[in-house]
Order: structure tokens, then sequence, then C-alpha cells
């Protein structure tokens, strides 16, 4: 369990400087204690940190912090992220990363331990916005240029990041560019590229020119189709958590006034996933 000392290490590690946030840390740690939470609480420490049997990958399913730790302690998400910084520092040493993904393992952690909280407005972060920290913690992604790079089972899993636009030069530029490190810091060298993601429904192609920088990373791969992702449409396209009427939603991108239509008209977005076409991504990065 964090102390005091704990988290002021681990908030200046992650250069977050609010001292309401430190406050609201302190407030969960006091909570936890009260609430007898303590024994849950180092049992999913346990799982997001030490596990070597991926019992973390089990967590996905559950959406609301209360499935977790029996129940909803406000903050209690972010005081264990914060509470992995160490194990975070012993990983990157381990690995050997370079100051430059140094920086960026402690961005993204920043990120996650901040996105929901000062854009979305949460109280807490999501439970997966705490296991996509770990991850990080873990060791178990990098990021080259656009794009990042998760091991799982001897393969690789590619993730987007939010923010910049998903050009195809600097898609192909990082595809490319990704063995070197994957092959340094994962120290494999046989796989194949995967990716599951709301960028990759087929449903999309009703939705955008083909021009677009999401059906032209669609094109890098062979895409098979699965379960319906319409909670990840409702918050990566219009940046919220659930909506009981689509007719309320923003109509600020194409994409979202496109996407808005499709779901009135009774229509189901399911997730594509992909297996990256290689070759392609080779031959592409020699015309650039």
């Amino acid at each position: 369990m964090l102390n005091e000392e704990d988290i002021l290490h681990s908030l200046e590690f992650y250069q977050i400087k609010d001292k309401e946030y430190y406050n609201r840390c302190k407030k969960a740690i006091d909570e936890i204690k009260k609430t007898n939470l303590i024994d849950n609480y180092e049992k999913i420490y346990n799982i997001l940190y030490l596990d070597e049997n991926n019992e973390i990958n089990k967590l996905w399913q559950y959406k609301k912090i209360q499935d977790i730790f029996e129940i909803n302690v406000p903050f209690i998400t972010n005081v264990m992220l914060l509470s992995g910084y160490k194990k975070h520092i012993e990983t990157m040493n381990r690995l050997n990363f370079s100051l430059k993904q140094i920086e960026i393992q402690k961005k993204r952690v920043q990120e996650c331990l901040t996105k929901d909280i000062y854009l979305k407005k949460y109280n807490n972060i999501r439970v997966s916005q705490m296991l996509w920290g770990a991850y990080f913690i873990n060791g178990k992604l990098i990021e080259v240029g656009r794009l990042q790079y998760e091991l799982d089972n001897n393969n690789i899993y590619i993730h987007i990041p939010e923010g910049e636009k998903l050009s195809q030069e600097k898609v192909i530029d990082s595809l490319y560019n990704s063995k070197k490190y994957i092959n340094k810091y994962f120290n494999i060298c046989n796989y194949s590229y995967y990716c599951e993601s709301w960028l990759l429904s087929p449903q999309l192609k009703n939705m955008l020119d083909n021009k677009s920088n999401i059906i032209q990373f669609q094109s890098l791969f062979n895409i098979k189709e699965g379960e319906s992702c319409i909670e990840d449409i409702l918050n990566f396209v219009f940046n919220v958590q659930e909506i009981s009427n689509y007719a309320i939603l923003e109509e600020n991108t194409n994409l979202q006034k496109n996407a808005k239509q499709f779901l009135l008209n009774g229509n189901d977005i399911k997730i594509g996933f992909g297996k990256l076409k290689y070759k392609e991504v080779k031959i592409m990065y020699e015309k650039y």
C-alpha cells in the first residue's frame, strides 16, 4: 500500500504537479484502510505487477471499479496505478530502454493517470486506463513513432494512441522501423503483427472516403469482423462512456456525423481483427 511519501515520489516521477490530485490520493488510501479493502487491494496489486501467468488479461472483462475492488472508492484505480512506479523504474532498467523510450513510457502512464480526471472529469480513472498503464509498467508495450507494440504470446499486437493524425506515411515508417526495437526490447525474432480495433471495423467503409487515413490504415491488414464495438465508438469517436439517445451525439466531424446517422438507422458497428500484410509495408516504405 502506498504511503504519503510514496505518493509524492510517484507523482513526481510521472510529473503530476497537482496538490488536489495528491490530496485525493491520500483520501483514497484512508478510505481503503477504513473499508478493510487492503487484502483485496494487495490481491489486485499482485495481479497487476507480480503475476507471471497473465492473470491481468482477465481483468479486461470488468468495466466497473466495484466489480474488481468490491466497492467504488474514489481514486482507488489512480492509487493502484501510481503504486506501480517502482516496478516501472525496475522494468525500464532491466530492458535497457533508451532515454527516448523512457520519456515516452512515463508520458503514457501520466496520460493514463490524468486524462480521465482532467479531460473527461471522471471521479476515477477507468479500469481500462489502470490496466493500460500497468502494461507499460510491466514492459509489455513499447512505442515507435506513431504506433505502439504489445508483446503477447510471442506475437505483436499493434495499438494506436490517440491525438496525432493516422497518416499513412507515419504508420508505414513506424511499422517498418518497429522490428529493430521489438527484437531489442522483447528479444524475439519470429512473429506476426496483429491489430484488434474499432479502427479496423468493416462498417467504417460505409462512413469514410477511401482516401481517408483510417481506410488506408485498414488496407494494410487482412481483416475479420468481430463483436460489437459501439462502446469504443462512443468513447473514441464521441468522447462519451454511454448514452441513451444517439440523436444527441455531436456532429463536429465527418466521422461523427456519419457514425451517428449509421447508429440512428439501427446499424451495429463491429470491431475488426486484422493480420498485418508486412510484405506490403516493406514495399510501401521503399516508395516513401
